[in-house]
């Protein structure tokens, strides 16, 4: 017999309380953004030199090829003359169909995104609804899960981690579409049509984000586990659990350890994993939390990767507080505790969970003390490409106001209106402003160097920025800036290097032998080095300009005069090459193009 029933027909937000819930989640949007909503098809929300670059050239390379006819998961336009494929890549293809209907870059961006916080807020708050009966908590959850501290520290940078507006709406058509029993591992099908409808979010989060996927099947494993295993019937008033606990946690370190001395590989992901600190310090982006002290914790070496968004797990202190609260008095007064819905009794195991998944090193400000038990997930083939576990806290971040939400509405309804409208307002408006974020900066299509718009007007089919390199998410050749794949949008010309997610071995190794190649990185990142190496035979270099004809070259200011420009300009200019000097707000850049 299944042990929870279906789902309430009655939810505490239908269609005016969730067009409401849209409405300032839309309004919130663009009180973070501002002054975004006055640039909407110019500018993105973006730290210069970061990450964010990438997302607008996302949109603009699948909308490219979709509508040329081609593969919309390859580009020529990177790693030129071979392309390559984009299936490895951070590609937020969900971005990119939507950029097949508008045809403009910056609005598919920006409006997908928009999409994303609102249907994430209106999503979480619908599944709070199910069991939440005061409106305020309700919208609660939906803001704390849409504009988590996690979530607005990345919009900056990582635009794919935001697009989560899948995950609610999964955990319904999961509880909807399955029924669990304890002690069995297999649920039944209640509803087929949820079932289906599960899967297809499944595979739009594929298409979004891995890590919001992985956190999903997470979720969903943690969930039938503590059906399985029973756990909700485990009394923690006697010492037997508690002694099996540490005996878990103590093996899990001995293995997790064992594992790494016989040389198996984790691919950082355990050195990339969370830190205490970064759940009790707010981010640098808090408006009204952050103080000197904390910005200069964030820039010190007492973090593996100081200054890094990685580092971000904060979840406010209001809502750990209130669930703290709340275990306090279930433990005082069990009898008078109120019973949580049977189908949310995993929910604080869940939560637990992915603490434990954000930190597979048990770590205070840069020390480790403790390997978690699931650091040895970092162990296992394929899983372990999860390097950036700090990011599962997004699915923490919906469980916590979630869990803590229906257990205070438990106790709330025993209050009159008046009092459980004033509570859940006051904590609403107190998360309201722990999570408020600074001013964000934005990247501008005026930012582009007026060189590019030169190099846009030349026939050249290949251009190559100096600096030059090739990075993906695990090595370096030279320096690639991720601005380079905006400037792409606007220029059009193909790049010899790229930055894309995962780039093979024998692609760097290829890249950084090729003799001119090879010789103008060492141009730039070790000049006193040039005398210890050969240079390319005039023969090497006749050959370059045949495997790249008619490239043409763009100094940037750093560069100008300095050694790369000296080899390029013995080298081009008596092949009949020209040199235009650019003005720029930076400074002069120097375009070398095929002479008429």
């Amino acid at each position: 017999m299944p042990n929870f029933p279906s789902a309430s027909p009655t939810n505490t937000l239908r269609g005016r309380g969730l067009l409401l819930a849209g409405l300032a989640y839309a309004a919130l949007y663009g009180w973070f953004s501002w002054p975004l909503g006055r640039e909407w098809s110019t500018a993105f929300v973006g730290n210069p030199h970061s990450d964010a670059n990438q997302y607008i050239w996302n949109v603009w390379n699948f909308q490219r090829q979709a509508a040329a006819g081609h593969n919309p998961f390859y580009t020529p336009l990177l790693l030129y003359p071979q392309g390559t494929s984009l299936w490895l890549h951070t590609y937020t293809p969900v971005l990119g169909v939507l950029n097949l209907a508008l045809h403009q870059e910056f609005w598919a961006v920006n409006l997908g995104l928009l999409l994303s916080f609102v249907l994430s807020g209106v999503g979480a708050a619908r599944l709070a609804g199910r069991w939440v009966r005061q409106p305020l908590l309700c919208g609660l959850v939906g803001f704390a899960f849409a504009f988590s501290p996690f979530k607005l520290a990345h919009w900056p940078e990582h635009y794919h981690v935001l697009l989560t507006a899948t995950v609610p709406f999964y955990i319904m058509a999961f509880l909807d579409g399955l029924t669990f029993e304890p002690g069995r591992w297999v649920p039944r099908v209640r509803s087929r049509q949820q079932v289906a409808w599960a899967i297809f979010l499944l595979l739009i989060t594929l298409l979004s984000d891995y890590y919001t996927l992985a956190g999903l099947l997470w979720f969903s494993a943690g969930y039938a586990a503590w059906w399985a295993w029973r756990l909700g019937a485990i009394s923690w008033r006697r010492w037997q659990p508690w002694a099996a606990l540490v005996a878990i946690f103590v093996l899990g370190h001995f293995i997790s350890r064992g594992l790494a001395l016989v040389g198996l590989d984790d691919k950082a992901g355990v050195w990339w994993g969370g830190d205490l600190a970064g759940y009790v310090v707010p981010p640098n982006g808090s408006r009204w939390l952050a103080t000197p002290a904390t910005r200069a914790l964030w820039q010190s070496p007492r973090f593996h990767n100081p200054a890094s968004t990685e580092n971000v797990s904060f979840l406010g202190y209001l809502l750990p507080l209130l669930a703290l609260g709340l275990a306090v008095a279930a433990w005082r007064r069990p009898a008078a505790a109120p019973r949580p819905p049977a189908e949310t009794r995993p929910f604080w195991f869940l939560l637990a969970l992915f603490v434990l998944l954000t930190m597979p090193e048990l770590r205070w400000q840069g020390k480790d003390l403790l390997r978690m038990p699931t650091s040895i997930v970092h162990f296992v083939p394929f899983i372990n490409n999860i390097r950036c576990p700090v990011r599962y806290v997004m699915l923490a971040s919906l469980l916590l106001p979630l869990a803590a939400s229906i257990g205070l509405d438990g106790w709330l309804r025993r209050w009159p209106a008046a009092g459980r409208w004033v509570v859940a307002g006051a904590l609403l408006l107190g998360v309201l402003v722990e999570f408020q974020p600074t001013a964000y900066p934005l990247i501008r299509a005026a930012d582009v160097p007026t060189a590019y718009r030169v190099v846009a007007a030349s026939a050249s089919p290949v251009v190559f920025p100096i600096p030059l390199g090739l990075l993906d998410g695990y090595r370096q050749v030279g320096h690639m800036d991720a601005q380079e794949l905006f400037y792409q949008t606007v220029h059009g010309k193909a790049l010899r290097g790229g930055y894309l997610s995962r780039v093979p071995a024998a692609t760097f190794a290829a890249f950084a032998h090729e003799p001119v190649l090879r010789t103008l990185l060492l141009a730039q990142e070790h000049p006193d080095s040039l005398a210890l190496r050969p240079a390319p035979t005039p023969a090497e270099v006749r050959a370059f300009r045949q495997r790249y004809p008619a490239a043409i070259f763009v100094v940037y200011p750093a560069q100008k005069g300095q050694p790369a420009h000296q080899l390029l300009q013995r080298w081009l200019l008596p092949a009949g090459y020209v040199e235009q000097v650019v003005p720029d707000y930076v400074g002069d850049y120097v375009v070398l193009k095929p002479g008429k």
